[in-house]
């Protein structure tokens, strides 16, 4: 016995395989080629970054060609910056100037021993001043502009034997330098213990 499938069926049949061919057209030739789009459109993209990049050390050769000396003068605020030595009596001073500038009591200064991080060498100095809040303020923006690089870790504040609103600043703070030479100074000698008498002396 035949079975004769309706109009109805056949149009649906009909839709499923235009479906179908519809998907493996897109699957086997656009797809790719959208791929391939992406990858050409991100190799462009480096490129023009990799031109940009170039045009850039063009200008600055260029500034360099109409003043040579300028590279000498980033070297030496890099080297100023960035000691090759720990120069702790530097530190103080300009630490000192920041303070004096701001309106702060420098009152005390205590460096630890040097250590060596990511190429450079840190000292940590801890200090104490006295002052205003608004002084403290100020001392930062000092420092950001000191010629040496200073970096602050820690801040304490509590309230002065003067009462409020004066303030007993605590503060730990890094400086950078590029040796270990000089070090050995800040090194405390280990402790020597007296030789025991004899017996019988």
């Amino acid at each position: 016995m035949k079975v004769r499938l309706g109009f109805g069926i056949w149009l649906l049949i009909g839709a499923l395989a235009c479906v179908a061919v519809l998907l493996l057209f897109y699957f086997l030739l656009i797809n790719p080629q959208r791929s391939e789009a992406s990858e050409i459109s991100g190799q462009i993209s480096d490129t023009e970054l990799s031109i940009e990049m170039e045009k850039s050390k063009l200008v600055r050769l260029q500034q360099y060609e109409k003043d040579p000396q300028q590279f000498t003068r980033q070297l030496d605020v890099l080297k100023e910056r960035l000691p090759e030595n720990v120069r702790l009596e530097d530190i103080i001073q300009q630490i000192d100037y920041a303070a004096e500038e701001a309106g702060l009591d420098f009152q005390s200064f205590t460096p630890s021993v040097p250590t060596s991080a990511g190429g450079l060498y840190t000292v940590s100095c801890d200090a104490v001043f006295g002052g205003r809040y608004f002084n403290l303020v100020e001392f930062f923006n000092r420092i950001e502009r000191l010629p040496r690089s200073f970096k602050v870790v820690t801040l304490g504040l509590k309230a002065s034997d003067e009462g409020l609103p004066y303030l007993e600043i605590s503060m730990t703070f890094k400086a950078f330098f590029t040796s270990s030479a000089g070090v050995e100074g800040l090194v405390p000698a280990p402790a020597v213990q007296a030789p025991a008498e004899e017996e019988g002396t």
